[in-house]
């Protein structure tokens, strides 16, 4: 208790948090019970946007069902999956593990868009639900090298990482990505 005073203060003047303060906080706001009852308040006051699977081009459902035969045996279960309300510039695909969704930008339901770099966002965030995030020193790491292994198995890897650079330029962000 003492350290969250410590902590809570230091933060609403501006001031720098003490070490041993910041340390026992983070120790203890990352202990699994804590984690656990944040989850549960985030999905509490909380509320997913959820639109449709099926856009004007591309039928995510469809997609998922696909590439879980193909790269798991069919062996995930289905998430919520939805496009993004919005166009997105950067952030092309989200998994939230709380809300159990995968969301992929409404950007790239476009004819313009190969259907293999759709589906290459998809994967990626597939291996969200197959590979969970590992805590190391109090630090959330999604992108593991076991992840990155599995993410080089998609048949167009290398054509996927070529397009999101394109994709970049074109938008002048500094890398759009799969989050």
């Amino acid at each position: 208790m003492r350290a969250l005073a410590f902590v809570l203060v230091a933060r609403l003047l501006g001031k720098k948090v003490p070490a041993v303060h910041e340390r026992t906080y983070r120790d203890y706001s990352l202990t699994p019970e804590v984690m656990r009852l944040s989850d549960i308040a985030r999905r509490r006051r909380g509320r997913k946007m959820i639109s449709s699977a099926q856009g004007t081009t591309y039928d995510l459902e469809k997609m998922f069902s696909k590439i879980n035969r193909r790269y798991f045996d069919s062996s995930l279960e289905k998430p919520t999956i939805t496009w993004s309300q919005r166009k997105t510039r950067s952030i092309l695909g989200h998994h939230d593990r709380v809300y159990g969704t995968i969301t992929i930008s409404k950007s790239l339901d476009s004819p313009q868009v190969p259907e293999w770099f759709v589906e290459f966002i998809l994967y990626h965030e597939m291996l969200h639900i197959k590979h969970a995030a590992r805590m190391i020193n109090g630090r959330r790491y999604y992108h593991t090298a076991a992840f990155r292994l599995d993410e080089r198995r998609f048949a167009k890897f290398e054509d996927a990482q070529r397009w999101l650079e394109q994709v970049a330029r074109q938008r002048r962000v500094p890398r759009a990505r799969a989050a």
